[in-house]
């Protein structure tokens, strides 16, 4: 009896150590894993010093602000990809890779092959993105890390993972399609891009119709915009290049041009930081030191026909813009903070946009201190010609 009692009792204590291992497989070990690795990404980046948009690497990992992920250092395969500890992709592969280097810059991640036909391009900013540019056919395949929704809309997938939505799409691929947990896009020299919807400014409209803006070649670009003078800027065009030149408090100016004049899209995420503003301010976009039309809403802006921008606001802190140049040689763009009253500047001679002039501000009080000091000048003259 003792000798049964015993068996059984070992026996339990067994099936109860094993009970965690069981809760810790699939979905629950991936997003625990994912959280982990944005926790001690956090530590090291704050430990170097490392503050906004940027990555620090350590033993093949990337640690980023908004995204995190392990690289092969043989093969050049990503895996334990995450958004803000959201596990998204347990590995991205590239069919035949050659592996050469992988090199952290900022908040940009590249990783290339040794003849420089593919280059994976993996961004620390707000919508996560990743854009695997090829120049000869190859298959890329996304594998889905466990919990992850995919669904095809037309030649889009949409990606949900928990409150995260996101998109993938390719140009010149010849298909793109779900099998079981995997994404696969048969590319023939173009881009298979993937981007989320910024994580800090969850708006949800019209980031569908951005991505198949791209498989039209007319999305240009993403500019990522935050704390400590930090940003990043993403280009979905070949044929496109965004410089930001200056950026203070009040104003940012960027070059955009492009070898195709035909137009294009550009999405642009602010926060209160950086560029900063109050509720009595608004932002204004200049295009060429002209003021740039602003839409309400944005289908008016998918069919501009004239250069154009969209904003929309979260939490007070925190702006999406999205706008439309109708076409190209270099474009000088100026986004500022101005008052909310304040005329629209007008184009100065050289170029410069400036206010209209205001009237200069008397001095608090100094209107009544000389009517005081005239007061009692007129009294002691009274008072001694007595």
């Amino acid at each position: 009896m003792n000798r049964l009692i015993k068996i059984t009792a070992v026996l339990l204590i067994v099936a109860m150590l094993a009970l965690p291992v069981f809760a810790e497989k699939g979905d629950g070990m991936m997003r625990g894993k994912a959280a982990e690795m944005m926790k001690k990404g956090q530590d090291i980046r704050g430990a170097g010093g490392m503050m906004g948009m940027g990555f620090m690497h350590s033993a093949g990992n990337n640690y980023g602000n908004y995204v995190t992920f392990t690289v092969d250092n043989t093969t050049g395969e990503v895996s334990n990809y995450s958004i803000s500890g959201i596990a998204i992709f347990d590995s991205i592969k590239v069919a035949n890779f050659n592996f050469k280097d992988s090199k952290p810059q900022g908040s940009l991640t590249k990783i290339t092959n040794k003849d420089g036909s593919v280059v994976l391009q993996l961004h620390d900013n707000p919508a996560a993105v990743i854009n695997i540019k090829t120049k000869t056919a190859t298959t890329i395949t996304f594998n889905l890390a466990e919990g992850v929704k995919a669904t095809k809309e037309d030649k889009v997938i949409k990606i949900e993972a928990d409150n995260l939505t996101a998109f993938i799409a390719g140009t010149n691929a010849t298909s793109i399609n779900i099998a079981g947990d995997e994404i696969r896009i048969e590319s023939s020299a173009g881009n298979a891009i993937f981007r989320a919807v910024p994580v800090n400014m969850p708006v949800s409209k019209g980031h569908g119709k951005f991505m198949a803006e791209m498989m039209k070649n007319r999305a240009g670009a993403e500019i990522s915009v935050g704390a400590y003078g930090k940003y990043s800027i993403a280009n979905y065009s070949e044929d496109t290049n965004v410089m930001i030149r200056s950026m203070d408090r009040n104003r940012m100016r960027m070059t955009i041009n492009s070898t195709d004049p035909s137009g294009k899209f550009f999405m642009m995420n602010l926060d209160n930081s950086s560029l900063t503003w109050t509720e009595r301010q608004k932002i204004r976009l200049y295009i060429d030191n002209k003021p740039m039309m602003q839409v309400m809403s944005e289908e008016e802006l998918y069919n501009a026909t004239v250069s154009s921008f969209w904003l929309t606001m979260h939490s007070g802190n925190r702006m999406q813009a999205m706008m439309y140049i109708a076409n190209f040689s270099e474009r000088t763009v100026d986004v500022t903070v101005e008052d909310a009253g304040a005329a629209t500047p007008v184009e100065t001679p050289s170029g410069t946009p400036e206010k209209t002039p205001a009237a200069t501000p008397k001095t608090p009080g100094f209107g009544l201190a000389i009517g005081v000091a005239g007061a009692g000048i007129a009294y002691l003259r009274r008072k001694y010609q007595k």
